[in-house]
């Protein structure tokens, strides 16, 4: 599913059901590819977006607490003031998001690429994250509060 407006909250219920059933490798399951797609708002907590295309996508002010976005491409993705609290980001690509802003307390970013994300005033504190984890150039994460682990 390949989408580029505004996208219903119904059509978001449907997406994430079949993705589901693919990652369950389920008959009628779809990977969900929503590159470029407006979710403005809208409310993930919770959503299994494991290995998901969501490159470039508008996410400014969605809540995606305890979503679980391993694996996920998230490049260019735009992120501003959204509440990401406790969100599984491990192996994801976050290439040149836009993370300003956003609250990513407690988050795994365990093994994610950051390399050129705008950080500017997220709150990363309880964040883990290892040796293999990209960030920005001159970003220091454990003076923002983040947590160096030694697991893969």
């Amino acid at each position: 599913m390949e989408i580029s407006s505004r996208v219903d909250h119904l059509v978001v219920l449907e997406m994430l059901e079949k993705h589901k059933k693919y990652l369950e490798g389920k008959s009628g399951g779809e990977k969900a590819v929503l590159r470029g797609a407006n979710l403005y708002s809208a409310n993930l907590i919770g959503a299994n977006l494991s290995g998901a295309d969501l490159a470039g996508v508008n996410l400014k002010r969605c809540l995606l607490c305890d979503a679980n976005l391993e694996n996920a491409d998230l490049s260019g993705a735009f992120f501003k003031h959204s509440v990401m609290e406790g969100v599984n980001l491990k192996n994801a690509n976050l290439q040149n998001a836009s993370l300003k802003g956003v609250n990513l307390s407690n988050a795994n970013l365990v093994g994610a690429d950051l390399t050129g994300a705008d950080l500017e005033d997220a709150c990363i504190h309880g964040v883990t994250y290892n040796k293999n984890t990209k960030w920005p150039v001159g970003f220091s994460p454990v003076q923002k509060g983040a947590l160096l682990i030694q697991a893969d």
